[in-house]
């Protein structure tokens, strides 16, 4: 017994095919990690200074729009309390 290709109308045995199919995967898989490896060695990272100074940035946007929220919050609570 074994696969049955319908278009072809061939008779794969299922060894052959499965292995194939499982070769054909593992060459994919190796493939990408290689891909992966040659990308990762074209980026450039950042200084140790460039990273300090981009992580304090975001920490001040994000306290800024915190506060942003929290009054914008407070402003709409307080008109509703005077309406109700």
């Amino acid at each position: 017994s074994g696969l049955q290709n319908r278009r072809l109308g061939v008779r794969v045995p299922p060894d052959v095919h499965k292995n194939i199919k499982t070769k054909a995967m593992k060459d994919k898989i190796i493939n990408f990690f290689n891909d992966v490896v040659k990308e990762m060695k074209k980026v450039t990272w950042p200084t140790k200074e460039e990273l300090k100074e981009s992580t304090n940035i975001v920490i001040v946007v994000c306290l800024l729009l915190a506060a942003f929220t929290y009054a914008i919050d407070m402003t709409i609570s307080q008109i509703f309390k005077g309406i109700f």
